[in-house]
């Protein structure tokens, strides 16, 4: 059960303020032994007019008999618009899932879950596996599918993700499989095939190049998870560990089990309390990065998993995921959950005109936080002083910046990595090559960086057609067409489009000041971008669109993005959102 821990936090960034990305979908290099082709699209028909139909390939094709591994996005369950009334509880309406349900001959097991927050439904997760078989050659391929329906400042969004292996009938991993809708038409989709002890990582298009990873024996897939309950069969106080791939950051991790005991508990209304296992799995820290600790319920006979539960501030509260029926997992999400509400950081008092003002002074407590006073970065800009490591506060001291500072220390030239076309950044099309001609069309023949740099700024505020949540993180040549999103693609298509006229650039992750009715503004997470002019990197905000950024801006990380295609760059933010951090106003310069 603790890959829907891993799938709920890459989700949550898909759905919030940042993004998800996933592997699934390609074919790998010649081996010594059968190959595998994953392929994108088709029938499911295997005939012999079939490119792929050859000796020594096994196919596994959406839609057909064998199992579903890669696939266009499953039609998501229909939403509608929120509802007033009281949230329902995740076991209200919830069927009791039978434990003698009838599995055609190829399932291993087909698990459906309910998924809500604080009793709130926000969609389901299915979870499965099937045997599949070409030739002499045994094969079990596992996917768990992921649909959450949530508000984003008053705005439906659906977001869907999946992952996938391919293992050997004793649960060796031949291919791994992530994928995730990411914009309007467009998803992520990148695959791994296991060779040897290293995961060969390929992808489609732009996504070509992704790092490959060390993979050791033993790495636990979808399909062997649920099954370590009952192969480990723990006293109370015992422990298991094993490693587990993470796409979301691209690499094999240790997860610990630990039995904490036996209850016993009603799951469902109107049904009598059964005997149940409780265990407890951590995740080994990334970084500064540790996901948070989840306990799982299975039944103490069939060691089936049927409720796990996890604290994550990312979507406000506890998750939990209800072992159901297909049909009560799928119920129309009546009200979703608002992630600006959830997400943002309360302020304690209003800072009229702070984007126009020189600096501000915050006091910050992150008392959630092992060493908070890395949560910031310190920079020309912004600078964390007076850190009291016992009472786990510091001050971060945020200035203003609208263009280059004279007599400021020159940096050190930013490598390639800040100019070339990557998968998120990526300029190389006509589409962002033209943006970035217009918007500096007016300018003077000498103009410098940082005037051409304001005038992308200037562009993408003006031409971004609308301020819209449904997209997660869509690459700055999918927003060259649409022209729609967020922070986020405002944020892609203006450094695309500065990497497009030879500047380097990246973008920044961080807090932004936002008012509100009552008075009390929040700190929302948000995202921007920077450009190297004149030596030094400087900040932009194509959102705002006021030539540079004010003291509301607080930086968390920044990231060129260069051969990205997980969300390892996002951790940073995952990290302050999880530390639970109270910020208050301690000095205002005007």
């Amino acid at each position: 059960m603790w890959r829907h821990v891993r799938a709920t936090v890459a989700v949550a960034f898909g759905l919030g303020a940042l993004a998800f990305v996933s592997l699934a979908t390609a074919q790998p290099p010649k081996t010594d032994d059968k190959n595998l082709v994953i392929s994108p699209k088709g029938s499911g028909a295997s005939g012999s007019s079939d490119p792929l139909n050859k000796p020594g390939f096994l196919v596994i094709r959406p839609n057909g008999k064998a199992p579903v591994l890669v696939s266009d996005p499953p039609s998501p369950v229909p939403t509608r618009q929120p509802t007033s009334g009281r949230p329902n509880p995740p076991a209200a309406g919830v069927a009791v899932p039978s434990p003698n349900a009838k599995l055609d001959a190829d399932t291993v097991f087909d698990f459906w879950f309910v998924a809500a927050v604080e009793g709130q439904r926000i969609g389901y997760v299915q979870w499965g596996a099937k045997r599949a078989k070409k030739g002499e050659r045994e094969l079990v391929v596992g996917v768990k599918y992921q649909n959450f329906t949530v508000s984003r400042f008053g705005q439906v969004v659906s977001q869907w993700g999946e992952e996938s292996t391919v293992e050997t009938p004793d649960g060796q991993i031949l291919v791994t499989g992530m994928r995730q809708g990411i914009g309007k038409d467009q998803a992520l989709v990148l695959s791994g095939v296991v060779e040897g002890k290293i995961l060969k990582i390929t992808g489609e298009g732009a996504a070509k190049g992704a790092s490959d990873t060390p993979f050791p024996e033993g790495v636990v897939g979808c399909v062997r998870e649920p099954a370590l309950f009952k192969e480990k069969r723990l006293k109370a106080g015992e422990s298991f560990e094993y490693p587990a791939y993470i796409g979301v950051v691209n690499r094999v991790v240790k997860m610990t089990v630990t039995l904490e005991g036996e209850e016993s508990a009603a799951l469902w209304p109107k049904e009598p309390a059964r005997k149940l296992l409780r265990y407890v799995t951590k995740m080994e820290p990334v970084g500064n990065f540790k996901l948070p600790p989840a306990t799982t319920w299975v039944d103490a006979e069939s060691f089936e998993p049927l409720k796990m539960e996890f604290d994550f501030p990312g979507f406000g509260g506890r998750v939990s995921f209800l072992r159901t029926t297909k049909e009560a997992a799928t119920v129309l999400v009546a009200r979703p959950i608002e992630l600006f509400n959830a997400q943002s950081i309360r302020l304690d008092r209003e800072i009229p005109g702070i984007h126009a003002g020189r600096g501000v002074v915050y006091k910050v407590t992150a008392a959630k936080d092992d060493d908070p006073g890395t949560l910031f970065p310190s920079d020309a800009r912004q600078q964390v002083k007076n850190l009291d490591a016992n009472a786990k506060t510091f001050e971060l001291h945020a200035q203003a910046s609208h263009g280059p500072t004279k007599g400021a220390v020159p940096l050190p030239a930013p490598g390639p990595e800040f100019t070339a076309s990557n998968y998120f950044i990526n300029w190389d099309n006509d589409g962002v090559k033209a943006h970035a001609a217009a918007a500096v069309r007016a300018l003077p023949a000498f103009s410098t960086d940082w005037e051409k740099a304001a005038a992308v700024e200037r562009w993408v505020h003006r031409n971004m057609k609308a301020f819209e949540f449904s997209q997660a993180m869509a690459t700055a040549d999918n927003v060259a067409k649409t022209l729609s999103g967020d922070c986020t693609e405002y944020a892609m298509l203006s450094a695309a489009m500065c990497r497009a006229l030879g500047i380097p650039s990246r973008t920044v992750l961080g807090l932004v000041y936002a008012p509100a009715k009552d008075g009390k503004p929040y700190l929302a997470y948000h995202m921007w971008f920077e450009v190297y002019a004149d030596k030094q990197w400087l900040p932009l905000d194509a959102t705002l669109g006021l030539g540079g950024v004010g003291p509301g801006h607080l930086k968390i990380a920044d990231h060129s993005w260069h051969d990205e295609k997980t969300f390892a760059p996002l951790l940073p933010v995952l990290r302050v959102l999880s530390a639970k951090p109270v910020v208050a106003v301690a000095k205002v310069e005007p």
